[in-house]
C-alpha cells in the first residue's frame, strides 16, 4: 500500500480520468476514507499493477503445465529432494 506521505519516491504524471471516477475521489476524501485523491490513485495503480502481475504468473504457470521439459525438471527435482524431505517426518 502506498504511504500517502512518502514523496520521495513519487513522480509527477498527467493522466486522464473520468469525471464520475474523480467525483468518487473527491468524496471519499471529504468523507476522510483516504488523505488525497492522489493517494486513491496511487492506491488503485498499485492494486492493478498486482493484479495484472498475478495473472502474467498465473499464465506463465498454466504454460509451463503444458510444457513436458518443465514437467521433467520438476518431478525429477522433487525425486532428488524426496529423501531430504522424508527425514522431518519423524518424531522427534
Amino acid at each position: 500500500m502506498p504511504n500517502a506521505n512518502n514523496k520521495e519516491a513519487s513522480v509527477k504524471y498527467t493522466a486522464v480520468l473520468q469525471k464520475e471516477c474523480l467525483d468518487e475521489l473527491k468524496s471519499l476524501v471529504s468523507e476522510k476514507i483516504i488523505p488525497s485523491v492522489s493517494y486513491g490513485i496511487r492506491l488503485a495503480v498499485a492494486d492493478f499493477v498486482t493484479i495484472q502481475k498475478q495473472l502474467v504468473y498465473e499464465s506463465s504457470i498454466r504454460e509451463a503445465a503444458t510444457d513436458e521439459a518443465f514437467i521433467k525438471r520438476t518431478v525429477d527435482t522433487q525425486n532428488d529432494f524426496a529423501g531430504v524431505d522424508a527425514e522431518g517426518e519423524e518424531a522427534w
